[in-house]
């Protein structure tokens, strides 16, 4: 009983979801007319190109330390993850956490 409601609501949702995928690929907003769309253009070819890049060496080097630092703190925090593992692992052997007592 429990498998045939579950399969009802993912059924469910994924009409859902197809649905208002649809919907939102209508287009409900007024045309923009030709003259609308050539004002559109030239404000954006007035507009000054922002270029995302570093301005000096200082930056550039700091970008670097900053990918650095968060490779490191992720391999340190996998390594920690890893030992823990380990160790649970190893008391798990000793059944040191079991409820059968000598």
């Amino acid at each position: 009983m429990k498998l045939r409601k579950k399969k009802f609501l993912g059924m469910f949702l994924l009409v859902i979801f197809f649905v208002s995928f649809l919907i939102l690929q209508l287009n409900f907003a007024q045309q923009v007319t030709q003259e609308e769309q050539e004002e559109k253009v030239q404000v954006k070819a007035d507009q000054d190109k922002i270029i995302p890049s570093p301005q000096n060496i200082k930056e550039s080097t700091g970008i670097y330390v900053f990918v650095a630092w968060m490779w490191i703190a992720i391999l340190v925090l996998i390594y920690i993850l890893s030992l823990k593992i380990r160790e649970v692992d190893r008391l798990l052997k000793l059944r040191f956490l079991s409820t059968e007592k000598k």
